[in-house]
């Protein structure tokens, strides 16, 4: 999750700096730690990729959740694909062009009103504009007059049907608007789950914390920050103390002088999301046990001349 905080960082740059650096393609990580600056909204841009790219690369942190959640409240089977929107991205990211090319002319977004969903693409240009002037905000079909409000589409793209999806870090911040249809937000206590919230007219999507996708985002969104305040270095241990996040960052640092979407094609192929693979889980027989007479034994050997003991798994063929 480090590769969208990364990317929304270098996204959110001032676009006189990104001119004056040479364009995106050009910075590099030092010059990203050099010419960002900290704001209230970083952590929300962030989440937003974040939350994109999780769905779109079938994360298990998020991707079942997400899928469960459309079936079930949308009707929309076979899978949850994310179409990264926002208007206020689009001109640093080519928005407008990636969504056109994500869609069919078949493709419809559902709202949850009777009567035939819109087609989508033929809406996007106009919802952009919407998103820039008000009085292209009444040009849009009521139902879907509030798209430009959406961060995401979320859907599935073999049956091409997508949902006005927003995203807030803060759940006080979450609004409902026409053509929204899914709100997605950070888990507020133990009995937030997805539901149907008739005052917003959105159905709520909460992502859990404690060792769930909550809890790696604001690792990775802390590590960032750490790296870069650290001037594209790795950060001292007492602002970084945890031992996986220094190597992640030493791996950064040795690409701090090469252009950073170069960096981010690289970490990609770094993750190898595709080497992890679910299955049954192996019963493994216990070869140690706990005597209170005489502490930690296995069933090969007595323990009789040392004070340190190992708990390394030991091979009943030796």
């Amino acid at each position: 999750m480090v590769i969208p905080v990364l990317e929304a960082t270098l996204h959110s740059l001032a676009r006189d700096r990104i001119a004056r650096l040479g364009g995106l393609e050009r910075i590099s990580l030092r010059d990203l730690a050099r010419e960002f600056r900290e704001g209230s909204g970083d952590a929300g841009i962030c989440f937003e990729y974040s939350v994109h790219q999780a769905i779109a690369n079938q994360n298990s942190l998020i991707w079942p959740l997400a899928s469960e959640v459309l079936e079930d409240f949308c009707s929309i089977s076979q899978g949850a694909d994310s179409i990264l929107f926002g208007p206020e991205k689009d001109g640093v990211i080519p928005i407008l062009e990636n969504v056109e090319n994500a869609l069919t002319d078949e493709s419809r977004v559902y709202v949850g009103n009777r009567g035939q969903p819109p087609k989508l693409k033929r809406y996007i240009p106009k919802i952009i504009k919407a998103f820039r002037r008000k009085d292209e905000k009444n040009k849009l079909p009521r139902s879907i007059s509030g798209l430009w409000k959406a961060d995401l589409f979320m859907g599935n793209a073999q049956s091409e049907r997508w949902v006005g999806t927003t995203v807030k870090i803060n759940a006080s911040d979450l609004k409902g608007a026409q053509g929204l249809r899914i709100g997605i937000y950070p888990k507020q206590n133990a009995r937030d789950s997805p539901r149907m919230d008739g005052d917003l007219n959105l159905v709520r999507l909460p992502l859990p914390y404690d060792s769930a996708f909550m809890e790696v985002f604001y690792k990775s969104f802390f590590l960032v920050r750490a790296f870069l305040n650290a001037d594209a270095e790795v950060p001292k241990p007492v602002d970084l103390p945890d031992s996986e996040d220094r190597l992640i960052t030493s791996e950064l640092q040795a690409r701090r002088d090469f252009p950073l979407v170069e960096v981010l094609h690289v970490l990609k192929r770094m993750a190898q999301p595709d080497l992890l693979e679910t299955g049954a889980v192996e019963q493994v027989a216990v070869t140690a046990q706990l005597s209170e007479a005489k502490g930690l034994q296995t069933e090969f050997s007595e323990i009789t001349q040392s004070d340190y003991v190992s708990l390394t798994p030991m091979s009943r063929t030796t």
